[in-house]
């Protein structure tokens, strides 16, 4: 099956940054045509018990939502997928790099870099020498010199490109978007998914 997702989205609940109540981005991705998002919130993963309690909130209308954070580490911010909350918790900003991409690597699970050639904390030529499988070349949060950049850095250093929205406001989820080819709607086989290349990036021309 293939499943359209949205990857890099924030609430306002544990991203201060963010306008967007927790139903209303469940609204907004049904809206989108979506069928799946992970919540990607500024040092924070969403537990298993709060997103069942979301789910029994809102009418999500078969949409599968996972959690993963963003984490701000002393090289640029990072998108996790896979580990565990008690990780999470723990790390403060400006985490050590490396120090993130050995949790991810022990616990089986997917990293991006997060906008790595946005105008402020972005990634250096550092990224060359770091184990992140893949890089974020199109987001909202990115404008097109930047993204053209990602797109191009990405491309010769061999990286994974994904994009996503990086919604802070109803309007932007979906924006951007990947096509999953799925077995089956789990988060082990997204991670996996993903890793495997066994996606395609999707743009939604939406006004606003």
């Amino acid at each position: 099956m293939r499943l359209k997702f949205d990857i890099h989205l924030h609430t306002s609940v544990y991203s201060p940054c963010s306008l967007m109540e927790p139903e209303e981005l469940i609204e907004s991705a049904i809206s989108a045509g979506l069928n799946g998002i992970v919540i990607t919130e500024h040092h924070y993963q969403w537990a298993e018990k709060e997103i069942d309690a979301l789910k029994k909130r809102v009418f999500v209308n078969g949409l599968s939502i996972f959690s993963g954070a963003e984490i701000t580490s002393d090289a640029g911010d990072i998108l996790v997928f896979g580990l565990p909350e008690k990780t999470i918790t723990r790390w403060k900003s400006f985490v050590s790099v490396e120090e993130v991409i050995a949790e991810v690597e022990r616990y089986n699970g997917f990293c991006v870099a997060a906008h790595p050639t946005r105008g402020y904390h972005h990634f250096d030529h550092c990224l060359e020498n770091l184990s992140i499988p893949a890089m974020e070349v199109m987001s909202v949060n990115m404008n097109v010199v930047e993204q053209e950049r990602a797109s191009l850095w990405a491309k010769q250093l061999n990286r994974i490109q994904i994009c996503a929205s990086d919604a802070h406001q109803s309007y932007h989820v979906g924006r951007y978007w990947i096509d999953v080819e799925m077995e089956k709607p789990d988060k082990i086989d997204f991670i996996e998914a993903l890793k495997n290349r066994r996606f395609r990036m999707g743009l939604f021309n939406r006004n606003g």
